[in-house]
């Protein structure tokens, strides 16, 4: 039984959106100034090589299928449509398929993106006597696009310097001027971003 191709173009293109969820969705929390439930797509991040894969193979067997009807058609002479519509053609099939790479690989390519949106360091002129640091736990990140997002919130707090936020650690380093602002607060508003934030203990 053959599968629309329309059905398979949906089912990749929905593959690679799953797939890529986790890192666009703190994107559009830095675009939209959407707060506290980009996280929750966290658990998508475990199935990403599946759905890469899904995406991978029904786009395949979609090129597949358009490439044999069309060498079928010219073998038997037959007579196709003069003028197939836009949803039956190659183009259609050709835009499809590298919007769902595109998906597919944006984490690779999302710190485009972000270095944009990323507060701008404000460490000039810094009084140093009241220049601290504060380390925080963060768990639930994923890509580049969750530690923007932790940049974005914590970088809105007057008195912050400078945030450097790694999603392989797990971690954030703040650096702020304790006399405008407080540990306390930066917690806060790491918080909002929705992730399982902690200052994290200094050890003796």
């Amino acid at each position: 039984m053959r599968t629309s191709p329309i059905r398979l173009l949906g089912t990749g293109l929905l593959a690679a959106l799953f797939a890529s969820l986790c890192c666009i969705a703190p994107l559009l929390a830095l675009v939209g100034g959407v707060t506290g439930a980009i996280s929750a797509f966290g658990w998508v991040e475990p199935f990403r090589p599946y759905l890469a894969g899904i995406t991978v193979a029904v786009l395949a067997l979609a090129w597949y299928q358009r490439l044999k009807a069309r060498k079928s058609a010219a073998a038997c002479a037959c007579e196709g449509e003069a003028n197939p519509t836009f949803w039956k053609s190659n183009k259609f099939l050709l835009a499809v398929s590298c919007v769902a790479l595109l998906l597919l690989a944006f984490p690779e390519y999302a710190g485009a993106f972000y270095r944009q949106q990323q507060p701008v360091a404000k460490a000039a002129t810094v009084q140093t006597d009241f220049t601290q640091s504060v380390k925080l736990q963060v768990k639930g990140m994923t890509c580049a696009g969750c530690e923007a997002h932790v940049n974005q919130e914590i970088g809105k707090l007057t008195g912050v310097f400078s945030v450097s936020t790694s999603y392989e650690k797990g971690s954030a380093i703040i650096k702020y001027d304790s006399t405008k602002v407080k540990p306390m607060q930066i917690l806060q508003a790491a918080k909002k971003t929705g992730y399982t934030v902690a200052i994290e203990d200094k050890k003796p």
